[in-house]
Parts: structure tokens; C-alpha cells; sequence
């Protein structure tokens, strides 16, 4: 659009090594000094049922679980949105190290499979010293991810910076049209959408039982 601009990284490697630089510009660049792609990790921890183990027989790193979900839990040890030191740690110790982090930030109250009709996932999360202490509205919040048509749908807002814009159907459309080029293009990728839904109702006030009826919504 006139006002917003889509940013571009890339992410060298293509193994389930959890060794790689995040580029911006053919930089290398620090995911901290983004808030946006802070976030981006946190979904890619939260919203996963994979993880990444190291064998040492075979001297490699191995998916645990569903591939591309695995290939997320690799993008967040790349971008190490924390800083953590990993200079120490075992082999063993680097497979999981950030996204040990983020889960240990966070506490997961329930999952929202996928489905076909929804054609995504989501995780209800609440942040865990609240959650220690008692349930707080406040605290709460869900990441989803899933195919990029659906996702972005039924998103109502996009995340600038740390403001929190409306999504308009020009900004929508520029954002879709990236994806068929992704999809279509050179290297043909898989691409997937993340979101939040930020301070979402209380567990006992979602109506889950039709999964068509919150299929809209979550």
C-alpha cells in the first residue's frame, strides 16, 4: 500500500540443522529488534506439535513428528528471538533450546486441530506466571496457523510494528498475491499463515462444539 510496505527475510539452510542466519536485505539481521517477528516465533513454538531431537548414532538432527511443523520448530531456533547464549549447549541441548524458552514463557490450555474445513490449527495459550496464580482474561491469547487463503480471512487486523492495523482488501489481496508467487514460483514453497487472536473469551464461553461455527472464528 501508499503507507505499509511487506518485508521480506530469508532464512539460510535447508536440513533440520537448527544452525542458520536470518537475512534481511542480504544482511544478517536480530529478530529481537522485531516485535512482529518476536510473535512470529512464539506462534511457530506454540502452535506445533512437532519437535527436533538429535541422533547421535547417525550424527544428525531428526524430525520428531509432521515435517513442516518441524521445519517451523527449526525457523525458531534460527531466529532466536531471545538471544539465548547457545555457545554451551550440547548437540542434544541446541535442538530445542529457543523453543524451550518460549514454551517455558507460556502455558497451553488447549488445542483446536486441524481440519479440513477450517484447513488450520490453533493453540489457546495463557502466559504461565499468570497461569500459576489463577486465570486471567488478560493473559490469554491463541495462535493459529494454517493454509494462507483461510488464515488471512479471517483476519480482521495485521500487526504493524506494534501497532495493530485494520486489514483492508488491498492490503489482503497484496499479501495473497505474494503467496501465489511463493507457491508458484522458482522454488515453488510451501506456505503457511500465522496469526494471534489477542485476549480471547474464556475457554467455557467459546461455543467449540461445531467445529463449522468456530471454524469462523478460531
Amino acid at each position: 500500500t501508499n503507507d505499509l510496505q511487506i518485508e521480506q527475510f530469508e532464512i539460510t539452510g535447508s536440513t533440520y540443522e537448527p544452525k542458520g542466519d536470518v537475512l534481511f536485505n542480504g544482511a544478517k539481521f536480530n529478530c529481537s529488534d522485531r516485535s512482529g517477528l518476536v510473535e512470529l516465533a512464539e506462534c511457530a513454538a506454540l502452535c506445533n506439535d512437532s519437535s527436533l531431537d538429535y541422533n547421535e548414532t547417525k550424527k544428525i538432527f531428526e524430525k520428531v513428528g509432521e515435517a513442516t511443523e518441524t521445519a517451523l520448530t527449526v525457523l525458531v531456533e534460527k531466529m532466536n528471538v531471545f538471544n539465548t547464549d547457545k555457545s554451551c549447549l550440547s548437540l542434544h541441548e541446541l535442538a530445542m533450546a529457543s523453543n524451550t524458552i518460549i514454551h517455558q514463557k507460556y502455558h497451553k490450555e488447549f488445542t483446536l486441530e486441524f481440519s479440513r474445513d477450517r484447513k488450520s490449527m490453533s493453540t489457546y495459550v495463557t502466559t504461565a506466571a499468570k497461569a500459576s496464580s489463577g486465570s486471567n482474561q488478560s493473559s490469554a491469547k491463541m495462535f493459529v496457523k494454517g493454509a494462507p487463503e483461510p488464515v488471512i480471512d479471517r483476519c480482521t487486523h495485521i500487526r504493524c510494528g506494534t501497532q495493530k492495523l485494520p486489514m483492508t482488501s488491498q492490503i489482503k489481496q497484496e499479501i495473497l498475491h505474494l503467496v501465489h508467487q511463493y507457491g508458484t514460483g522458482r522454488d515453488t514453497l510451501r506456505c503457511l499463515a500465522l496469526g494471534t487472536i489477542d485476549n480471547p473469551p474464556r475457554r467455557e464461553d467459546m461455543d467449540l462444539e461445531d467445529a463449522k461455527k468456530f471454524s469462523k472464528k478460531y
